[in-house]
C-alpha cells in the first residue's frame, strides 16, 4: 500500500463498525477520496470534531489499489470554516454546495479547480448572498466536469440569442422560438439570466466579491439548474429541498 499525503475538505461522513467512519472528501492533489478513520467515534472519542463536514483536513491515508477505501491514518485540522454555521441558510447553502460536489466527481478524478472552488465558497459564504455564491458554484462546478448546458445558441439552427428563448433540460440547452416545437419540455428563459450565467462562467472571485443586484435572475436560474440536474443526475439532492425550506421561512420573516 502506498502512503499518501495531501489537503483535503471533509464531505461526509458515516459511522463505519463501533468506533470508526467512512470519511469523504475532496483533496487538493487527488480529487475525491475515501477512507477509514479508525477509533475515533464513541464516547471519550476526541477526534470526532475533527471530521466535521466542511473541515480542511491534511491527511495521510494508505492507499489501497483494489479499493476506493483507503485507510487515513493521520488528520491534522488546517481551517474550520466556523462561520458557516453562524446563520441558517448560509449553513443550509453550504451542505449544498459540499453534496453537489460529492455527487458530481468520481474517486480519484484530480481536479484542482474544484479544491479551490471549495475552499473560495467556505471562505466567502458567511459575507456573501447565500444565493449569488450558490449560482456561481453551480455554475463553475458544471463547467469544470463538463455538464454545464448549452447556452451560446440554438441547439436546433444556431441562432444565437433572441428576444424569445426557451431551455430545455432534456437536451440540455437553448432553443430559439422557431425551434422551440424540437423540444417540448422547453420553458422561457430571460435574456438577463442567460448573460447572468455566462458571465458567471468567466467571472472572477474578486467581482463577485464585488457585484450586487441580480436577485431576480439568481433566483430564475436557481430554478433551472434544479430541473436540470434533476433530469440529468439520478441523485435527488435532499439539501437543496431543505436549502428551499429554509429560504422560504427567510422570506416570510
Amino acid at each position: 500500500m502506498a502512503i499518501k499525503k495531501t489537503e483535503a475538505f471533509v464531505l461526509r461522513t458515516h459511522p463505519f463498525r463501533s468506533s470508526s467512519l467512512i470519511v469523504t472528501t475532496f483533496s487538493r492533489t487527488f480529487g475525491k477520496v475515501k477512507g477509514v478513520a479508525k477509533g475515533v467515534r464513541g464516547e471519550g472519542m476526541a477526534r470526532t470534531g475533527t471530521f466535521e463536514s466542511f473541515t480542511l483536513l491534511e491527511i495521510v491515508f494508505y492507499e489501497k489499489l483494489r479499493s476506493e477505501l483507503h485507510l487515513i491514518s493521520e488528520a491534522t485540522v488546517l481551517e474550520s470554516f466556523e462561520k458557516l454555521r453562524s446563520h441558517l441558510e448560509t449553513l443550509a447553502t453550504a451542505y449544498y454546495l459540499t453534496e453537489l460536489v460529492d455527487q458530481l466527481t468520481e474517486p480519484h478524478d484530480p481536479h484542482e479547480s474544484i479544491y479551490e472552488l471549495l475552499h473560495f465558497a467556505y471562505q466567502w459564504l458567511p459575507a456573501l448572498s447565500p444565493s449569488r455564491m450558490a449560482r456561481f458554484f453551480e455554475i463553475r462546478l458544471l463547467l469544470e466536469v463538463g455538464l454545464l448546458p448549452h447556452l451560446t445558441g440554438c441547439l436546433g439552427c444556431g441562432k444565437k440569442q433572441t428576444a424569445d428563448t426557451f431551455f430545455s433540460v432534456q437536451q440540455g440547452g437553448i432553443f430559439c422560438s422557431d425551434c422551440r416545437k424540437k423540444a417540448p419540455d422547453s420553458r422561457r428563459v430571460s435574456k438577463e439570466a442567460l448573460e447572468r450565467m455566462g458571465h458567471l462562467q468567466t467571472a472572477k472571485a474578486a467581482d463577485l466579491i464585488q457585484a450586487g443586484g441580480g436577485e431576480k435572475e439568481d433566483q430564475e436560474i436557481g430554478k433551472l439548474i434544479e430541473r436540470f440536474l434533476s433530469e440529468r443526475i439520478a441523485h435527488k439532492f435532499s439539501t437543496r429541498r431543505f436549502l428551499n425550506q429554509v429560504r422560504g421561512l427567510v422570506r416570510k420573516a
